[in-house]
């Protein structure tokens, strides 16, 4: 009876072990993830900022391109000779 209560309780030793194995591997891959979720949340940041300063400058070409090709306002009218007038 002895030799099968500590067959059993060394089985449940090994099984113990085992999980507390796989529980420590599971901590350290959550560690990963977490760290990982980080570092991309960061590159999106950072992305997210070059776009916006792209477009801030897609836009401000797009307005200098807009102004250049609006024609200029007539600043002189035209002058006709006064011989031509009589």
């Amino acid at each position: 009876m002895i030799e099968l209560t500590e067959n059993l309780l060394y089985k449940l030793e090994e099984k113990m072990m085992a999980l507390m194995s796989d529980a420590e591997g599971m901590r350290q891959q959550i560690q990963r993830l977490q760290q990982e979720n980080v570092t991309l949340r960061q590159e999106k940041e950072n992305h997210t900022r070059k776009l916006q300063d792209l477009v801030s400058l897609f836009d401000s070409v797009t307005l200098s391109a807009e102004q250049v090709a609006a024609p200029a306002p007539q600043l002189y009218s035209t002058v006709t000779p006064i011989i031509a007038q009589g």
